[in-house]
């Protein structure tokens, strides 16, 4: 739980800086242009004797010269340097910021104490403080040392100009007013992108959750659809899977033709092996044989269902000849290499299979069961003549 707070709270710095820097690029472009506009008007307004700011401009013209090079130095660095926020200068970035807002306010100050009879009281002073207050999110002591300072200099520059409080009460008390709700501005702004970031925090959380319980859901219901479409026996697909993929090749048919394979397995005396040794024993000769198809199926390509009781169906696609042939003879060879002993059987002394297999060019829909219906001959055929061994109908025997 504190691990999670942690991190939630450097998100959250990371989050406001950035946002911060974002905000100084927008502020700083605006200050830019306008102190850019403004200084060659008032050096225009010092050619008119009448006006009496000549002197006034020349009083201040450093602290202009200095906020006109400050901005242009950060407008630098934002757009022709590409400062960004990264892993590494998170702090640099905060310092960055925290000298920004208190220079800012700091030559603000000056120039508004030394300007006061060009500018309404404290013109720009009051400009940045509020849009520091209002666009950039800061900590209290983010605000509260630049106000602290810049606030110095205007009650001594006050002071040192007029003397008696009598005499400027008007700005005092505008000060009194001003620094408070800046203050109060700024710590609202900041406690509603606070809240407002726990907020999307947790509608993010909730929706990584709602994500994460769709994709078990998903993950669940395909395992349900999988057992559906499986033998719980032998891991081999069942009658169901068969079916569905009976109707693919059926519809793939009517696209363009396809060589059909069809193989089918039959276990040898198998009642009479169930008999003798039950019917568990039997179950246990049904998933090691199933294990074998799975391999040679993986092995080749191949969809291998269980069609029933101790019968076994491969069915392949674009498959040569021989390589069909070789897997009748590898199913063959792997079950007489299980050994599993079968005393009762009237064909070996261990478990053997019979397989029968057929391959066919598929034109029309119903040309499938033709298929399917001679590697099923097939099968009769060998169990009829002798057993153990397979028997293998061609394209060539079709011709």
């Amino acid at each position: 739980m504190e691990n999670n707070v942690e991190y939630e709270t450097k998100v959250l710095e990371v989050e406001i800086v950035k946002h911060n820097l974002q905000k100084m690029r927008l502020l700083n472009k605006i200050y830019t242009i306008v102190i850019i506009t403004i200084v060659p008007i008032i050096y225009f307004l010092t050619f008119f004797p009448s006006l009496r700011i000549q002197k006034l401009f020349i009083e201040s013209k450093v602290e202009y010269v200095l906020l006109l090079i400050f901005h242009l130095v950060i407008f630098y660095l934002f757009h022709f340097r590409k400062i960004h926020l990264n892993t590494l200068n998170n702090k640099k970035m905060k310092f960055f910021i925290n000298f920004y807002i208190s220079f800012s306010l700091i030559l603000a100050a000056l120039i508004s104490i030394k300007d006061q009879s060009i500018y309404n009281p404290f013109l720009i002073y009051t400009l940045i403080l509020f849009t520091c207050s209002s666009f950039l999110v800061l900590k209290a002591k983010q605000l509260l040392i630049p106000l602290i300072i810049s606030s110095f200099i205007l009650i001594v520059g006050l002071y040192g100009d007029n003397g008696e409080f009598s005499d400027s009460y008007l700005q005092w008390v505008y000060i009194a007013i001003l620094l408070p709700t800046a203050f109060y501005l700024s710590r609202s702004y900041y406690l509603s992108f606070e809240k407002n970031f726990y907020r999307q925090l947790e509608i993010l959380e909730e929706r990584n959750y709602t994500r994460s319980l769709t994709a078990k859901l998903k993950e669940v219901n395909n395992q349900l659809e999988l057992q559906t479409l499986v033998d719980p026996l032998t891991n081999l697909y069942n009658r169901r899977a068969y079916n569905e993929y009976l109707q693919k090749l059926q519809d793939q048919t009517l696209q363009s033709p396809i060589l059909l394979s069809v193989i089918m397995i039959d276990v040898d005396c198998f009642k009479l092996y169930n008999d003798t040794y039950g019917h568990m024993e039997g179950d246990n000769v049904l998933i090691k044989i199933g294990m074998l198809l799975n391999n040679i199926s993986e092995q080749f390509h191949c969809f291998t269902t269980r069609w029933g009781g101790e019968e076994f169906i491969l069915l392949l696609t674009d498959v040569p000849e021989q390589q069909v042939e070789k897997i009748c003879q590898k199913i063959k060879d792997g079950v007489s290499n299980l050994n599993i002993h079968h005393g009762s059987s009237t064909i070996a002394s261990t478990v053997s299979v019979s397989i029968g297999a057929c391959t066919k060019r598929i034109y029309k829909q119903e040309e499938i069961t033709h298929c399917i219906n001679e590697a099923d001959a097939a099968l009769y055929f060998i169990k009829k003549h002798g057993r153990n061994n397979y028997e293998y109908r061609s394209p060539t025997q079709f011709q």
